[in-house]
């Protein structure tokens, strides 16, 4: 996936691309939806998909969303983000990827494997953002956002979501699955059209510590190993797990940033869905109490 940057400055793993239609698009000095945020300190990270993962069959994980700078160009050149169906109407993906951007500069697709093939998914304009306010406030730990949707996805079951509190799904050592169209190479920047998943293995709260001074332990969580990793374009995308005897997906995390992609002793680090903390804190501002009502949070 698509991660780079200094051990003490982690990047965010957004595609470079966006940078540049960002520059066309005029998505720059721009404010979100219905938060004042401020611009997050780790720089993007450049463009690659998902490091050492696999292509994935059409439709293997509907709930899945990419990020598109609006435009008429080719969508795989336009998507920057990745993002998860929470709700008919929303798509929860990383505040990062949408700070500073109006909902008509953007759009989303849910449910394509293969980003330029128009006839996938379902493709929807974004009437909102909604930004966690501590990220809003500078609080980079917070990195959620939601997009809401001008019309419902249906016939496409959302992700669940871990209870709120409690940290069954991420013991350390266990694996969840990671999905997007990030870098897949750390050596020469390669992003992919087609979707593509990598298992992880989470890792503990004090090796996270020990490589990220800055990682806070009660919103955020660790996953990955050396050749195995999300990058750059990953970001805002989903870290889950399938249950025995569930259907569906459990989202345990948001691609947020890391040191460089796939490194040794450098896990990416995850936005945890499953954190009482962040979820608590979203009803610290109007935008965040209604989203936390609409998914009866």
């Amino acid at each position: 996936m698509r991660l780079s940057g200094a051990h003490r400055t982690p990047a965010r793993r957004t595609v470079s691309a966006v940078i540049a239609a960002g520059a066309v698009l005029g998505l720059a000095g721009t404010s979100v939806g219905t938060a004042s945020a401020v611009a997050p300190a780790h720089p993007a990270r450049p463009d690659s998909p998902v490091i050492g993962g696999t292509e994935k069959p059409v439709g293997s994980y509907p709930f899945m969303a990419a990020l598109l700078a609006k435009g008429r160009g080719n969508p795989h050149d336009r998507q920057f983000c990745g993002g998860s169906l929470l709700d008919p109407y929303v798509v929860m993906t990383a505040a990062h990827c949408v700070v500073d951007t109006r909902p008509k500069q953007l759009e989303t697709v849910v449910g394509r494997t293969v980003l330029s093939k128009r006839n996938q998914g379902h493709l929807r304009n974004v009437t909102d953002i909604v930004v966690h306010p501590r990220y809003a406030r500078g609080q980079e730990a917070y990195d959620i956002a939601f997009l809401m949707l001008d019309k419902p996805v249906t016939g496409t079951a959302p992700v669940n979501l871990p209870t709120a509190g409690t940290d069954a799904l991420i013991r350390p050592g266990s694996k969840a699955t990671v999905i997007g169209w990030g870098n897949t190479d750390t050596e020469v920047p390669d992003y992919p059209d087609r979707l593509r998943a990598v298992d992880v293995p989470v890792v503990s709260h004090i090796e996270c510590k020990a490589s990220y001074p800055g990682y806070d332990k009660k919103v955020n969580v660790c996953a990955g190993v050396e050749g195995r990793d999300s990058c750059q374009g990953d970001s805002g995308g989903p870290m889950f797990r399938k249950l025995p005897g569930r259907r569906g997906v459990y989202q345990t995390g948001i691609v947020s940033y890391g040191d460089g992609c796939a490194a040794q002793g450098a896990p990416g680090v995850y936005t945890y869905t499953g954190s009482a903390k962040l979820w608590d804190t979203l009803s610290e501002s109007a935008a965040g109490r209604k989203v936390k009502r609409l998914l009866g949070r």
